[in-house]
């Protein structure tokens, strides 16, 4: 039996890394128990060849709360997407801009093709609307999907099509617009209210900010907890594990015994990475592939975001292909290839680097909520949980969700 502390925390994502920096700061002891051999579950940073790779297209949007919290965003030297992004259709390339953040950007996005005129008034309104609302109020308000929010918001099937499906597919990881209402008003208020950026050195710098300051004896890579008996994990090793309290801080498909249960529905991502000497256009922007029968949703220009992710100097491309891909391998490199062709004849000499399969990349997102029912997150007197897919999909909610569940521990031992 190893040595007895106040808390063990199975999971070294951002949930379980904000729980472990609560509950340090309340004086408790602390055992971390990571399965992997690195800190940040699905956000995850590796250099490949000179090029930083993020494990699957992500952004930091600066207005969540949480983050606002908990990380030093001047440290992590944020490097910010221009807000808009760039419309790729069967026309061409059009982009459409945020006129409210960047007045220069008016003419331009009045004219893009993307969408109306009226369109683009329903968007500021929308905008409007949504700095007005408190995030309480948002996870209050009655549930729909998001394209029928849309549609009953009166944009038009061009404004959805051309712009709202690809944009939000590339946030929601599913192409069908079922994800909740909530979390659109959510989504969209944060992106309006600060920036999308990433730091400097890659997305992986948040977790490793988040686990400064532990010790080598607070956390253990790989070692997987395969069940729970009252306050002792048994893990995969052998090995035992006593705690007053334990937290669970996996995703839901690796929860250990006895609490897994099967999970039919989740949202999957392939994100890919080319790189080339040429550079496909030069703004720090995304892209957003608005063609009906696509392989690839979204693309970004990594080094034209942040240098860094390109030690020299050559173009670092990232796709994201959403949901269940039909090819792998070089024929799927081959037709990822042709089809970007259409916009960037150069695609041609682009040289692939590396392909992430990332079968669970975020929960489904149908129903939402900003704060897990308690009943959900005490799962024993000795067993709490804490996760996104408590509340939703976010950087956001699995920051909170760790810090909630660290109170209710803190809370329960008083």
């Amino acid at each position: 039996m190893r040595d007895h502390t106040d808390v063990i925390i199975i999971g070294a994502g951002l949930a379980g890394l904000t729980a472990a920096k609560v509950l340090k700061s309340a004086g408790k002891t602390i055992k971390i128990l990571e399965a992997s051999d690195h800190v940040g579950g699905r956000v995850r940073t590796e250099e490949v060849d000179g090029f930083l790779l993020d494990k699957g297209f992500q952004v930091l949007l600066t207005a969540y709360p949480e983050t606002r919290r908990f990380l030093d965003y001047s440290a992590l030297d944020l490097r910010k997407f221009d807000p808009g992004a760039l419309i790729l259709n069967k026309n061409g390339i059009t982009k459409i801009g945020d006129p409210l953040r960047q007045p220069g950007a008016l003419i331009g996005t009045l004219l893009s093709s993307a969408g109306t005129f009226k369109d683009k008034i329903r968007m500021l309104a929308l905008k409007i609307k949504l700095a007005r609302k408190s995030i309480d109020r948002i996870f209050l308000e009655h549930q729909s999907s998001t394209l029928a929010y849309l549609i009953d918001a009166g944009f038009s099937e061009q404004m959805i099509s051309q712009f709202f499906k690809p944009f939000m597919t590339g946030i929601f990881l599913e192409d069908k617009l079922s994800t909740s209402s909530r979390m659109f008003e959510f989504v969209f208020k944060m992106f309006s209210e600060g920036d999308a950026a990433i730091p400097a050195s890659g997305m992986g710098m948040i977790p490793l900010q988040l686990a400064k300051g532990l010790s080598s004896e607070e956390i253990t890579f790989h070692e997987r907890a395969n069940c729970i008996d009252g306050n002792i994990v048994k893990t995969s090793s052998g090995s035992m594990y006593k705690a007053n309290h334990i937290l669970i801080a996996t995703d839901q498909l690796n929860l250990p015994q006895p609490f897994h249960q099967a999970v039919k529905s989740y949202h999957s991502v392939t994100n890919m990475y080319f790189t080339s000497s040429t550079e496909p256009y030069k703004m720090p922007l995304i892209a957003l592939n608005s063609l009906p029968g696509k392989l690839v949703n979204n693309m970004a220009v990594m080094n034209q975001i942040s240098g860094n992710y390109s030690k020299n100097g050559n173009s670092l491309i990232s796709l994201s292909l959403i949901g269940d891909v039909p090819f792998k391998g070089a024929k799927l490199q081959a037709k990822v290839i042709r089809e970007m062709q259409c916009w960037f004849p150069q695609a041609v000499h682009w040289n692939h680097l590396k392909t992430y399969d990332i079968p669970y990349a975020l929960p489904n997102d149908d129903q939402v909520s900003d704060e897990p029912a308690y009943q959900t997150t005490k799962l024993s007197p000795h067993c709490f949980v804490c996760g996104d897919y408590l509340m939703n999909g976010s950087i956001n909610a699995a920051m909170k969700s760790g810090r909630l569940a660290a109170e209710a521990i803190i809370d329960s031992a008083r």
